[in-house]
């Protein structure tokens, strides 16, 4: 039997949250909605997907390309991302499945803490050769007077919620504090434990490196090259490893690449395989400083499925070896404004099977479409 999956866009606000009944922003929710089969896509032929915040149809077989009147046959649930909410949806609907997965959520909410960011890049900084030059871990701190200090020191600085994602829950200061800052950072003080400390650095390029955590084993699954828009997800390059590893090497040398790569794998097998079972990305970045190059190996680990890791499985599976493109999120307020934008674009071209170029929604969107993943090959 297949495995069962979820696409539950709202696992970072959940995680945080904490709460099975947690009532996600009505904006995460449309998105899961509106884009959920895009996983067909991606996962095995033999797949189904289940939709809990559907009303109507909530079982879709990838195999047929149709809705299941009923609770589809499978072996395991693989949710975008595991927490107590995407399990407590799951206990609705199959309980007798779900009971071997509540220690799976304690487990990534334990792991997907940032704090646990520090050790791993103390790891690196202990391994990696001496010519990588790292930056200092992150640092955690727990009251509003270590974040003046930490600004004092430091100057420009980010403040991360130590549960959030793709850009959110961050704080800005530079080189001075204010009292709505101390006062919202407060607040996650209060809500969360502590909040984590950087300083902000030049970004030039973001990407990460992707693995799986499989039978207390890590492997390397692959690159992935992303952009940002206002510290948030804009989209994600389609290029091939070989590719990606060549556009970063103009930065960071291919065997500072690798090293990273190995002693990352090590640390993933040794502090995060034996106890969960998934995907996990880490986010990075290569950055400006003195009028050189560094990269910082260690932004974030997202303990879940990654659009990173979607869009290296797209290239895998579907592009043409001539092509190149872009996959992003679309929004559209105004009903109906997606689909017109859609249907003016340049119809998908295959060659040989593959994508080649043109524009293709992964995606049903219709006239209540809002949210929309594409493509966009353009070879450019």
């Amino acid at each position: 039997m297949a495995a069962l999956y979820i696409f539950n866009p709202e696992h970072d606000y959940a995680l945080a949250n904490n709460d099975p009944h947690f009532m996600p922003p009505a904006s995460a929710v449309k998105f899961a909605l509106d884009c959920a089969l895009f996983l067909s896509y991606i996962v095995p032929e033999d797949a189904s997907l289940f939709l809990p915040h559907s009303t109507n149809d909530k079982f879709y077989s990838r195999k047929d390309n149709s809705w299941l009147s009923e609770t589809p046959d499978f072996q395991s649930v693989q949710p975008w991302g595991w927490d107590a909410l995407v399990l407590h949806q799951c206990q609705e609907h199959f309980p007798y499945k779900s009971l071997e997965y509540e220690n799976m959520v304690i487990t990534v909410r334990r792991l997907a803490h940032r704090r646990n960011t520090i050790a791993a890049m103390e790891y690196l900084k202990q391994h990696c050769p001496d010519e990588i030059h790292l930056p200092e871990p992150a640092q955690e701190l727990f009251n509003t007077d270590e974040m003046e200090e930490y600004i004092r020191k430091y100057q420009h600085v980010i403040f991360k919620s130590p549960y959030s994602g793709n850009g959110r829950g961050h704080l800005y200061a530079h080189e001075r504090s204010n009292p709505t800052l101390l006062r919202q950072g407060g607040g996650v003080i209060r809500r969360q434990g502590s909040i984590m400390a950087e300083p902000l650095y030049e970004v030039v390029q973001d990407f990460a490196m992707e693995f799986r955590c499989h039978n207390g084993q890590t492997e390397f699954s692959g690159y992935s090259l992303f952009n940002t828009l206002h510290y948030g997800y804009a989209g994600n390059l389609l290029l091939t490893d070989t590719q990606i590893e060549a556009r970063l090497t103009q930065w960071v040398p291919e065997a500072h690449l690798h090293a990273i790569q190995d002693h990352l794998r090590d640390y993933i097998t040794h502090s995060i395989a034996p106890f969960y079972e998934g995907y996990l990305g880490v986010d990075m970045f290569v950055y400006q400083k003195d009028n050189c190059s560094y990269f910082n190996p260690m932004v974030e680990m997202n303990l879940r499925m990654t659009m990173g890791l979607a869009a290296h499985i797209l290239v895998e599976r579907y592009l043409h070896p001539e092509a190149k493109g872009i996959m992003r999120l679309e929004y559209q307020p105004k009903f109906g404004r997606l689909l017109q934008q859609i249907q003016n674009q340049e119809p998908l071209t295959i060659k040989d099977g593959k994508w080649h170029h043109g524009f293709l929604a992964l995606n049903p969107v219709t006239e209540e479409t809002q949210y929309a993943i594409t493509i966009n090959i353009t070879n450019i």
